[in-house]
């Protein structure tokens, strides 16, 4: 079997655009970030010490709900292959937890509109500062992190992958700090991860129909 680093991902596997990078230092605390730092570097080592990364992501961005979070398990104990995939799963669960949010505030057809599309009508409401602040969050998350996820095929300059090994970690981390300000504020969201099953996820990338609320079934 080849190494990961012959399909050239080792070249790059330490970059972050800034954009994201920037979302992670105004997210995270410096210690955080700090610890994004190691946990990059030793995705770069051998098979057993690689292991100690994968379960640092695991834990910080939680088990629950499985659906997507079981099914991005075994990609980020993949890392550093697999970028890409992992970064949509985690932009999964945050478009999950943020159908709920907007469900809960404005009603409507929420729970089918996609994650820019709630964000947006998120950061026009007349909510509380706070989730006006999260909306702001999550429309550069959209844009920088989960639409490039599933629609940008195109590679950055001098890169052979779209997304690098740190550039996950940042996400997972960066996920895992907007997960937890979406659940400070909306019931809806923490019944969706404490029910667990409340929603489907699959089909084809891109498609209006690739996560479904179950009892819209």
């Amino acid at each position: 079997m080849s190494s990961p680093w012959q399909s050239g991902l080792r070249d790059h596997a330490l970059e972050a655009s800034p954009e994201i990078d920037n979302l992670a230092k105004e997210l995270l605390t410096p210690e955080k970030y700090e610890e994004t730092n190691k946990v990059s570097s030793m995705l770069l080592t051998p098979w057993e010490k690689r292991k100690w990364a994968h379960a640092k992501l695991i834990v910080e961005v939680g088990y629950r709900p499985t659906r997507p979070l079981f099914y991005l398990m075994p990609l980020l104990q993949g890392l550093p292959r697999g970028t890409r995939d992992c970064i949509r799963y985690l932009g999964d669960y945050i478009d999950l937890l943020t159908k709920e949010l907007a469900f809960e505030y404005l009603g409507g057809n929420a729970r089918q509109c996609s994650l820019g599309k709630n964000a947006f009508r998120l950061s026009k409401s007349n909510l509380s500062p706070e989730i006006q602040d999260i909306a702001k969050i999550l429309i550069r998350y959209n844009e920088f992190l989960y639409n490039p996820g599933k629609h940008d095929f195109s590679l950055p300059p001098g890169r052979n992958h779209r997304f690098t090994a740190r550039e996950v970690v940042l996400t997972t981390y960066i996920t895992a700090i907007i997960a937890k300000r979406i659940k400070a504020v909306s019931k809806a969201a923490c019944i969706a991860v404490e029910k667990d099953n409340l929603y489907m996820i699959g089909g084809r990338w891109g498609s209006k129909k690739r996560v479904k609320f179950v009892q819209d079934l």
